[in-house]
């Protein structure tokens, strides 16, 4: 197999309830889908992405915090399969022509639980993965929706039941995605009723990094929506404006204004940019 997405730097990024975004621009359709409920702990998302032109096309993806499993086909057969790490900063890549995009975003407990494996050793990079890893070669890649259901299926099976997770898993996970407060590292800890000491070697051991670095990136990515909206002033979790600018461009390689201009042609991400 060959890896379709011609990594200048390396990588691309991105539910349920049949109720799909869709995006398009200049030839690139977006979908994505929300997990079940049993799978909202694991997963962020599912996301299909197409580049209908006859051109590659160019983009760049900015850290988000999820390590992604991707499946990339041509003319209806998989060309490339891979997985990714943890990503700390922007990632340019190339698009070829008539490519057809399938990915999974991954919460962090999801390396331990559904992987059963550290990714700790990808950490801004990618794997490339055999067709029947995770049955992939068994999948029908048809409608959005119905590969979905088939992906659902597969990742349902490799969880352990529920009485097998440990509590404080659970409760990282939620507390990481869906808290939008600015949050320091200590606060995690106190909240989940689980040592900072404790979570930095469960971090470090299974994506790569500290949970101040992750929420470093949750903050930045957080950032994001303002950006969108032409809003480039520091919020919550940034000492100024300063700051606010230095962060951001750490971890993208551009100024929030920058980012706001490149939104609708090289940042892709931005644009389709809907949820934490």
């Amino acid at each position: 197999m060959t890896n379709l997405y011609n990594w200048v730097k390396i990588q691309k990024d991105m539910f349920g309830e049949p109720k799909i975004p869709m995006f398009t621009n200049n030839g690139h359709v977006y979908n994505e889908i929300y997990p079940s409920d049993g799978l909202e702990d694991y997963v962020s998302l599912y996301f299909k992405a197409e580049n209908l032109s006859d051109k590659p096309q160019p983009m760049t993806i900015c850290p988000d915090g999820y390590f992604k499993l991707i499946i990339q086909l041509l003319e209806g057969k998989i060309v490339a399969y891979f997985l990714t790490g943890i990503w700390a900063n922007e990632i340019d890549i190339v698009i070829p022509p008539k490519v057809v995009t399938y990915g999974i975003k991954f919460k962090v407990i999801a390396a331990e639980l559904i992987f059963k494996r550290e990714i700790s050793a990808i950490l801004n990079s990618v794997e490339q993965k055999e067709t029947d890893y995770f049955g992939m070669d068994e999948v029908s890649f048809g409608a959005f929706e119905d590969v979905v259901k088939q992906l659902e299926g597969i990742l349902l099976k490799k969880l352990p039941v529920r009485e097998q997770i440990r509590a404080n898993r659970i409760r990282l996970s939620q507390f990481l995605y869906n808290n939008f407060e600015d949050i320091q590292a200590r606060e995690v800890a106190q909240q989940i009723h689980w040592s900072q000491r404790e979570i930095n070697r469960y971090l470090n051991k299974y994506i790569g990094i500290s949970l101040k670095k992750y929420l470093n990136i949750q903050k930045c990515y957080r950032a994001y929506f303002k950006i969108t909206e032409g809003e480039f002033f520091p919020e919550k979790g940034f000492f100024d404006q300063a700051h606010f600018i230095r962060e951001v461009k750490k971890h993208t390689g551009q100024t929030p204004t920058a980012l706001f201009k490149g939104q609708n042609d090289q940042f892709i991400q931005l644009r389709n940019i809907k949820k934490l």
